[in-house]
Order: C-alpha cells, then sequence, then structure tokens
C-alpha cells in the first residue's frame, strides 16, 4: 500500500502533477511521463480531484484510505482542493460543484486591467480579436456536449420529458454523456463538466503536424540548390 506525504502530494497538486490511482495507490510512472507530451491528457491532470487523508498522510484509493484507518485507528477524511469533510456525500458535492466553477472559469475570457492583455482556455493573448475567436472556439466545443436520459426502452434529451416518462413506468432515469452512463444525477454532472472541458481542450490544443504538411515544411526548410 503506497502512502504519499501530505507535503508532497501537496507539491504535486499546486504543479499540477498528475497521479494515476491502481489499486493500491501507485503512481504510473509511464502515464504521468506521456501526460507531459500530451496537452490534453495533461489539462485533464489539472482538473480538481478527490483525495482521502488520514491523519497526516494521503492516499489517492479509497480502499487504501480505509485500510490506513482501519491500522491507525483515526477516520477518513476528503479532501478536494483546500476543503476538507468527514462525509464522503459532502466531499463529492464539493468535487462537482469546483469541477464546473473551474471548467466554466476555463471558457470565460477575462482581461487583465494593467497589462491588458486577455486570458482563456489557458492561453494569454494581446490581441482581443483572436482571444474572441479562441473564447468562440472553445463555446462551440462545449456547446457539443449534451446530455441524453434513457428510461426503461426509451431515449430522451429533455430532462422534463425524462421525468414524465421516469413516472409513468416506473424505471429508473439513465443519465447518459458521450460513453458514460449513471443513475447517479451529481456524477452525471461531473460527467458533463468533465466532457465539456476535454472539448475545450481538444479544441484549442495545437493541431498535430501531418506528413503533407511535414514535408511541405522541410521542402521549404531545405537549401535551395545552385545549377
Amino acid at each position: 500500500m503506497k502512502v504519499l506525504s501530505l507535503s508532497l502530494l501537496s507539491a504535486l497538486l499546486v504543479s499540477g502533477g498528475f497521479m494515476i490511482a491502481g489499486d493500491d495507490g501507485q503512481c504510473d510512472a509511464k502515464c504521468a511521463t506521456e501526460c507531459k507530451s500530451c496537452p490534453v491528457t495533461e489539462g485533464m491532470a489539472k482538473l480538481p480531484q478527490l483525495v482521502y487523508k488520514v491523519g497526516d498522510e494521503l492516499a489517492c484509493c479509497e480502499n487504501s484510505a480505509k485500510s490506513m484507518a482501519e491500522s491507525a485507528g483515526k477516520p477518513v477524511n476528503y479532501v478536494v482542493g483546500k476543503e476538507a469533510f468527514d462525509c464522503p456525500a459532502k466531499a463529492f458535492t464539493s468535487l462537482v460543484e469546483q469541477t464546473e466553477k473551474y471548467v466554466s472559469a476555463y471558457a470565460t475570457p477575462k482581461t487583465c486591467s494593467v497589462s491588458g492583455k486577455t486570458s482563456v482556455a489557458g492561453e494569454e493573448m494581446t490581441c482581443p480579436v483572436a482571444a474572441g475567436e479562441v473564447a468562440a472556439k472553445v463555446k462551440k466545443a462545449m456547446d457539443s456536449v449534451a446530455i441524453s436520459y434513457k428510461v426503461g426502452d426509451k431515449t430522451c434529451s429533455c430532462p422534463v420529458e425524462a421525468k414524465t416518462l421516469a413516472e409513468t413506468s416506473k424505471a429508473k432515469t439513465i443519465y447518459v454523456v458521450e460513453n458514460q452512463e449513471t443513475e447517479c444525477e451529481m456524477t452525471a454532472r461531473l460527467n458533463v463538466a468533465r466532457a465539456k472541458y476535454k472539448a475545450a481542450l481538444m479544441a484549442s490544443a495545437p493541431a498535430a503536424p501531418t506528413a503533407t504538411s511535414t514535408a511541405v515544411e522541410s521542402a521549404n526548410s531545405a537549401p535551395a540548390k545552385i545549377n
């Protein structure tokens, strides 16, 4: 069972560090290395996370935290950003709300009154027109993410219709966001926020060079032949 000291995990969270928690809470070094070269993966790792605290020690895995609590005779506290909770339900609610707030702030242009620069989608620009174009592109990508509802053998995109179907058929409502399904409305909200953020990251990420563009760039950079 791997345990992180409070100072180490704090440093990782502040720096946007990425930890992959397996059953034993270990960090996957390969994924951690790969995320440095992928702006989308690296960006997703900066979203608010839920970690578990027992005394002064933190774990990324709930099972590990429970084992630690039993051994130490101490309760498990749930940490989301700078907030700590003794109730997992309250911690999860905070995770959802903090994630939604983070995603909204990421896509909202903010202009500094001193420098005049505009920040949006993780970029800082001096040109307001360029900033507006980025903001529009990010908004369009985020708006493409939608939630649908499955009630029995019926599917719809309207929450009111879904509620009516559930009351009529006595069937459970399943919230669908892309390929993720859940019966929990709060989990659905979290899935929507994360999906919108991922769409925004993909829209604002630099385009990967194609074989054609690479060939053209190589040709343009090659020294000219003199006959």
